[in-house]
């Protein structure tokens, strides 16, 4: 399976994200997300320093879907605070059985903010 692409919206360094959806199929099913781990980092170069990492794991920055056969996850609803450029990702996924694969990559160009609240 080749990796999709999906560019993010621009996003305004400090502002809040409202967040994104997935759905990940394999051959026309829904992956079974049961007890998978999702992790995904931004990075200005895809060897650089990682600049935001989200997981699924703990306090979570990554949801799985309720019904995790249906193969949705969410990055949350969360304000994204990192410096101004374009960032490279990938999301990684772990599944139960120890397999992981690499689904989505694309870039999330962060926007300098102007005005500054607080």
């Amino acid at each position: 399976m080749a990796t999709v692409r999906y560019d993010f919206p621009k996003t305004i360094k400090g502002d809040t994200f409202n967040g994104t959806l997935f759905t990940v199929t394999v051959n026309d099913l829904a992956l079974d997300l049961t007890n998978a781990i999702v992790k995904m980092d931004l990075r200005l170069t895809p060897t650089g320093t990682i600049a935001k990492s989200f997981t699924s794991v703990g306090d979570a920055d990554i949801t799985i879907s309720a019904t995790p056969t249906d193969g949705k996850f969410t990055i949350n609803r969360q304000i994204i605070d990192i410096d101004a450029g374009t960032y490279a990702y990938d999301i990684e996924i772990e599944l139960a059985d120890g397999t992981i694969k690499t689904y989505i990559s694309g870039n999330w160009t962060i926007i300098q903010d102007v005005t500054h609240v607080g």
